[in-house]
């Protein structure tokens, strides 16, 4: 039997040629993984919450049983496990006169508020996708999407530099 680390090294190869084929193909292999992550999620979820506690602490000493749970949240405070994976962002943010609170975090959907500065900044989209989403994925591990609650702020541009600056080097 392989070990977890040779599998998910597998599977970041797999991904890696996923990402070369044709946008259609592409798209409903997506649609597939999509699928049994959710599958995967909602039982696993459901496993937890029947087990409890006591019993997830124990499923926790093997490894793959643990790297199961983490990626799917099961038994974590995900609203607390979202929040701490921002602050690594937030200096960011705050450097620029923004803020951004996590309003909920709910199998792996965080909800988010962004305001000061950021609240009407035409760079703010720059800053969901290239700041706040990478920290989730880096942090969260089990994030999947965000959902960004809006204001009435007029649209003004950034007070400095935008997150552009920190985008990933090409592999």
């Amino acid at each position: 039997m392989r070990s977890l680390e040779e599998i998910l090294a597998r599977l970041e190869e797999v991904l890696e040629d996923i990402e070369a084929l044709d946008d259609p193909v592409k798209e409903r292999v997506f649609e597939l993984l999509d699928g049994i992550d959710a599958t995967h999620r909602l039982a696993l979820t459901r496993l937890g919450q029947a087990v409890g506690p006591e019993m997830l602490s124990r499923l926790r000493d093997d490894p793959a049983i643990a790297w199961m749970l983490d990626a799917y949240g099961v038994g974590v405070d995900e609203k607390a496990a979202a929040d701490a994976a921002l602050e690594s962002i937030r200096p960011y943010i705050h450097s620029h006169g923004g803020s951004v609170e996590v309003l909920n975090a709910e199998g792996g959907m965080v909800r988010l508020k962004m305001s000061g500065a950021c609240s009407g900044c035409t760079a703010s989209a720059v800053t969901l996708r290239e700041g706040i989403e990478e920290a989730l994925r880096d942090n969260f591990p089990a994030f999947v999407a965000i959902e960004v609650e809006e204001d009435d702020a007029p649209a003004h541009p950034p007070p400095g530099q935008t997150l552009l600056q920190i985008e990933r080097p090409p592999r």
